[in-house]
């Protein structure tokens, strides 16, 4: 697997009349939860489409390590739970 930069963006796929040529536009996030869309010449489709699909692949795979690692963690702190000795400090009055 080579490398392959990737684009936080979806690449959509618009047909403004029946049967008339697919237009292409990178729908690209911001912060205030709304998306920009750009259009994308037929020539850089297919690298535009590569960058994309690796953010996508990316994505999917931290957050399903994040899923993981939360669910080992709670593992490890019900075994370290179970596992600790309760100190008296004394002092109490």
């Amino acid at each position: 697997m080579g490398f392959i930069p990737m684009l936080q963006a979806s690449l959509l796929e618009r047909r403004f009349r029946k049967n008339a040529p697919a237009a292409y536009y990178l729908s690209i996030p911001n912060p205030a939860g709304t998306s920009r869309h750009r259009y994308v010449r037929k020539g850089d489709v297919e690298m535009i489409r590569r960058q994309t699909d690796a953010w996508r692949e990316f994505s999917g795979a931290m957050s399903e390590w994040v899923r993981v690692n939360g669910e080992v963690e709670r593992l490890l702190r019900r075994i370290g739970a179970g596992r600790c000795l309760k100190i008296d400090l004394g002092g109490g009055r």
